[in-house]
């Protein structure tokens, strides 16, 4: 059987939507809205996942990305009462919205603007920020930008929340404008000049004058983007909300306050985010959830280094290489009506549980690669709602899933017995290839039955010779070790055990095919322990159970981290430390090399913490020998990247010094990028380090380190 990784955490990066269509208003606003802004914006971890409605845009990041070498913000911020949860939350988010900007620009400097109304005890506006004031041309004098962290927090700090009166509209244009004209914006080419707005209400309108209340517009709309534009200043704003009271003046001028802002926006180059809307809110909460981590510079990855490394694969003829690779899908073994019949994907169902034991038997063909049980029944039933069946299914499934191979067929069960028929069907001639049935029997139990089934289809690839790449690679195995030869033993010879370590496994697969913390994902995490721990008590000794069972437990762990339940995903990790303990004493007993080196290198990197000796190991498993399946090659790399960076608690470790190196964290990364494109390791890459196509190199240069906290747990 396969060994499913420890995973890690694989959280997409989407553009969120900067002005908002046709979405119903929450009454109900988190009050720290505001802060899961700042916290997340920034962050290519933990930007928000989803597109949520209307227009999609830019978002901060890709402005972020282009933007010059040095960075000058302006952080202008309403301060009246109805924004007091906001400030309270731009406040507890400062430090980290500070920390992201700084992996993208080395140089960032900050100023503070706060506008309030007429008659506001503190005045109409003013400046929290203690730094020097520079004399212009003109006379008078403009404040200086600053960098330093711990004036900018102090500034914050002492910004006070007073009354709003005597109406919503407030001077946000007066407070615009001073950041505009009163601060000292550098004029040199290598800086990107931003303001970025914080506020609940629109100006008043454009000639509105009010002589008791001395309300009153103070600068036109036009006039501050022809001034942001001849400053080269980009203007984006943040529409935050309300505090309860306020709703229904807030919601009143709401679509002004939405035209404002977007205007301004539109017009400089900026964004807009409107938490008005609340998709596009419980987006960016939710992403704020996502636990913070350190991470490690590793510099540039680039398309280059990639074509490299598949051209050096190539010419050494190393598994890896493509035209070495074997693309295979499995069905489960139901007729062809049947597969698009509700259930036919059901882990219960011996058909599927045949399904994924020959799954497990084919990723051990050096160079195969299996698409995964869920992208399978994916793809089935999109081809039901588009109409494809019967004798069209099979080449319009190896089309759509881009494999060479189908291995598909049918069960009989009577009486405790079965009959198994498989086939293998050639993609390329759309034809099928071999044909072999095998029935249990007294002499032949159930539990061997798969691998008298997997021997025969070996030795007929072999001996037809119809499709020399297939035969090639399955003479390794036959070739191989008496060890390496036991791949094609049984996965547990416990008749209790079979079906529901099959069901467990299958189970497991799909879970992690879905995002860690996703519903779908959580329930079949926990229907796959429950049919483990049901195998784990038939077959006590195997280590492959108790294996399965730790990732199982791992990644429950990891799914209640992501919704911010530590205490909980601490019992899990528990759970997993025990299970890899019993995998690690009974690794002996384990049927193949390549297993028990994952057992005792996880061991060596989570137990023991010999990182050292974890990393020895997984260099092994790294290499593209021919027992080493690709999964483990992959899982190896993955691993490997996270060690040198300083991932699992290694950063803290007495002999860290002499493991974490960028360079190696680089290679590994390339390796999963050119050899693994598909897979679910190589996406995260892609969206951690922001990979830009056009340009073939990552425009985010630090690796997000983010197993330390479980590495604390485990031991």
């Amino acid at each position: 059987m396969c060994v499913l990784q420890f995973r890690w955490c694989r959280f997409s990066l989407f553009m969120f939507v900067v002005l908002g269509q046709g979405t119903t208003f929450s009454q109900d606003a988190n009050p720290d809205s505001t802060k899961a802004v700042l916290e997340t914006i920034f962050s290519p971890r933990r930007a928000p996942r989803a597109r949520t409605m209307g227009l999609v845009q830019r978002s901060f990041l890709d402005l972020l990305e282009v933007a010059r070498p040095k960075l000058e913000m302006a952080l202008v911020i309403d301060g009246t009462e109805s924004m007091g949860t906001a400030i309270v939350g731009i406040r507890h988010a400062l430090r980290q919205m500070v920390e992201d900007l700084q992996r993208y620009k080395a140089d960032v400097s900050f100023q503070i603007v706060v506008f309030r109304d007429e008659g506001a005890p503190s005045g109409v506006s003013s400046f929290p920020l203690h730094t020097p004031q520079i004399a212009r041309q003109g006379g008078g004098k403009l404040r200086s930008f600053t960098s330093d962290q711990n004036v900018l927090r102090e500034g914050v700090e002492q910004i006070q929340i007073e009354s709003g009166a005597p109406y919503f509209p407030e001077l946000i244009d007066l407070g615009i404008h001073q950041a505009l004209t009163e601060l000292n914006w550098s004029h040199a080419s290598d800086v990107s000049r931003w303001i970025l707005v914080f506020g609940d209400a629109p100006p008043f309108d454009e000639g509105f004058v009010e002589a008791g209340s001395k309300a009153r517009r103070r600068v036109a709309t036009q006039q501050l983007i022809s001034t942001a534009k001849r400053l080269d200043v980009r203007i984006s704003s943040v529409l935050c909300n309300s505090r309860n009271q306020d709703l229904v003046s807030y919601r009143g001028v709401l679509p002004k306050t939405q035209q404002f802002m977007n205007r301004l926006a539109t017009d400089t180059g900026g964004l807009m985010l409107d938490l008005s809307y609340a998709d596009i809110r419980n987006a960016i909460e939710d992403a704020a959830r996502i636990q913070r981590v350190r991470y490690r510079k590793i510099g540039a990855l680039t398309q280059e280094s990639i074509e490299a490394a598949r051209t050096q694969a190539t010419e050494r003829r190393t598994s890896v290489a493509e035209p070495r690779r074997l693309r295979m899908a499995v069905l489960p073994h139901v007729s062809l009506v049947d597969l698009q019949s509700a259930g036919a994907f059901d882990p219960a169902r011996t058909e599927v549980q045949i399904a994924a034991e020959l799954r497990h038997h084919f990723r051990a063909v050096p160079g195969a690669e299996l698409a995964s049980s869920l992208a399978v029944e994916r793809q089935v039933m999109r081809f039901k709602s588009q109409g494809i069946r019967g004798a069209d299914l099979l080449p319009a499934l190896a089309t759509a899933l881009r494999v060479d191979y189908l291995i598909w067929g049918s069960v009989v069960e009577m009486e405790g017995r079965l009959q198994i028929q498989s086939v293998i069907y050639q993609q390329a001639t759309g034809k099928e290839l071999i044909r072999h049935t095998v029935r249990s029997s007294a002499q032949l139990p159930v539990v061997e039955v798969m691998s008298s089934l997997m021997n025969r289809l070996v030795d007929k690839a072999i001996e037809s010779g119809t499709d020399p790449r297939l035969a090639a690679a399955l003479e390794l195995i036959g070739a191989g070790s008496l060890a390496e030869h036991r791949l094609l033993q049984p996965v547990t010879e416990t008749l209790s055990a079979r079906a529901p370590l099959l069901h467990g496994f299958e189970l497991l697969e799909k879970a992690l095919a879905y995002p860690a913390g996703s519903t779908d994902g959580a329930l079949l995490l926990r229907q796959s322990r429950r049919a483990l721990e049901l195998a784990q008590r038939a077959d006590q000794q195997n280590p492959l159970v108790a294996l399965l069972l730790a990732n199982v437990a791992f990644n429950e762990g990891q799914a209640l981290l992501r919704g911010g339940q530590e205490d909980a995903a601490r019992v899990h990790w528990e759970r997993s430390s025990r299970w890899l303990k019993s995998a690690f004493a009974r690794r002996q007993q384990s049927r193949f090399s390549y297993l028990r080196w994952e057992i005792e290198a996880d061991y060596a990197l989570l137990i023991k913490k010999d990182f050292a000796g974890a990393t020895r190991i997984y260099e092994r498993l790294a290499e593209t020998r021919a027992e080493n399946p690709l999964h483990t090659t992959l899982r190896a790399h993955w691993m490997l990247a996270g060690i040198h960076s300083g991932d699992w608690g290694v950063a803290h470790a007495p002999d860290a010094a002499m493991l974490i190196d960028g360079a190696l964290v680089r290679h590994h990364l390339t390796q999963i990028l050119a050899h693994f494109e598909e897979s679910n390791e190589a996406a995260f890459i892609r969206r951690q380090l922001r990979w830009d196509d056009r340009n073939g190199k990552n425009r985010f240069e630090h690796f997000p380190r983010i197993h330390d906290a479980v590495a604390e747990q485990i031991r």
